[in-house]
């Protein structure tokens, strides 16, 4: 490809890339790889995972859902903050290739879900204060 080919085609996909994100509305973070609609992290002990999805269509929920391998448990939470759980292995996902970990004490959040990353677990819960811990010690309501 020519050196001219080649400068355009890089300064076409710069403008598009920078017109993308430059009006997406930005997630409310710690974590850079949230977006507008999505958020997935591991805890930096890699025992919990969770991922966050608000508004994306095609039939995906508006939920968040945490993991943990040890022990084996998940939990879903609504928009209204219910909950449901599961404590059995096979109920368990793999977290995504890549996955970036959400570090102690920072909080990622979608729409109205946000979870706070500590060393005792992973806390999350909906704009009214309502949800859930994930932790080795189980699951527990908040709010």
């Amino acid at each position: 490809m020519s050196r001219a080919v080649t400068a355009a085609v890089g300064a076409a996909l710069g403008a598009v890339v920078v017109g993308f994100c430059g009006g997406m509305p930005r997630a409310a973070a710690d974590n850079p790889v949230c977006t507008a609609t999505w958020c997935s992290f591991l805890s930096p002990s890699g025992n919990i995972g969770c991922e966050m999805n608000y508004g994306r269509g095609s039939g995906i929920p508006d939920e968040t859902y945490c993991q943990s391998d040890s022990p084996p448990q998940t939990v879903r939470m609504s928009t209204d903050g219910s909950f449901k759980t599961c404590t059995e292995e096979s109920c368990l996902g793999n977290a995504g290739q890549g996955t970036p970990t959400l570090g102690y004490g920072l909080t990622a959040g979608v729409g109205p879900f946000s979870c706070r990353s500590e060393p005792s677990g992973v806390t999350c819960t909906v704009t009214s204060g309502r949800g859930f811990t994930l932790s080795s010690a189980g699951i527990t309501p908040v709010g």
